[in-house]
């Protein structure tokens, strides 16, 4: 079955003491899909840390994180049941200001659907997810997040990735970096930024086998 990404970016951010932030999706996910979240937070005083996600309808799994200084990013997977809410809320401990995106896909593995992941963490203009493994299955979603303590956006995705958002909230940037593949390979992206403490980490997730044709069994080749 093809990956499709069925909406999504949306963002939400939260100011200066915060603990927790709000994203609203436009419309309300449909069962068997699944939802990817990215998150950056800058912590005002001490390194912070998601301590979970609460939305109705949606099992949330933590996947991978990347820190450095007081910065975090993190990805998480959500998979979505009956009578899913629009509205999600990530809540994290040490306060601090923070920027989180989510889009929903269709075409993902709900079980056994995490294949590799890999993280980094530096200070330079070029934030970067760190390298995976190559990956196990050719047909799969690849999701990179780096997080940019610096002043400016976040732009110019590498290695083919569609960047979603990268916009700054006062003092972090969350880029959410997506590429639908179908070879295997070894998952890699990053972004510019200006010359700051970043952190990032990326995961690949599976694609689901396409559903037999009418009558249950494959055709063969003959």
């Amino acid at each position: 079955m093809a990956i499709v990404r069925v909406q999504g970016n949306a963002r939400g951010t939260s100011g200066s003491g915060s603990t927790s932030v709000s994203v609203t999706l436009g419309a309300a996910p449909t069962p068997g899909n699944v939802l990817v979240l990215t998150i950056g937070i800058y912590g005002q005083v001490n390194l912070p840390s998601v301590t979970g996600i609460s939305q109705t309808g949606v099992t949330w799994y933590y996947q991978i994180k990347s820190s450095r200084s007081t910065i975090d990013i993190e990805i998480w997977f959500g998979i979505v049941g009956s009578g899913a809410s629009t509205n999600l809320t990530v809540s994290w401990a040490n306060f601090g200001y923070s920027v989180a995106n989510v889009c929903e896909y269709s075409g993902i593995l709900n079980s056994g659907y995490l294949d590799k992941t890999a993280s980094a963490n530096g200070q330079s203009t070029s934030p970067s997810t760190g390298t995976t493994d190559t990956t196990t299955q050719a047909d799969e979603l690849w999701i990179g997040a780096t997080a940019s303590g610096g002043a400016n956006n976040q732009t110019s995705p590498t290695n083919g990735f569609t960047l979603m958002d990268g916009v700054k909230n006062v003092a972090i940037s969350n880029a959410y970096l997506e590429k639908i593949v179908s070879a295997t390979g070894t998952a890699n992206s990053g972004t510019t930024a200006s010359n700051a403490s970043w952190a990032g980490c990326i995961a690949t997730f599976k694609a689901s086998a396409a559903p037999p044709p009418a009558g249950g069994v494959l055709a063969q080749v003959m």
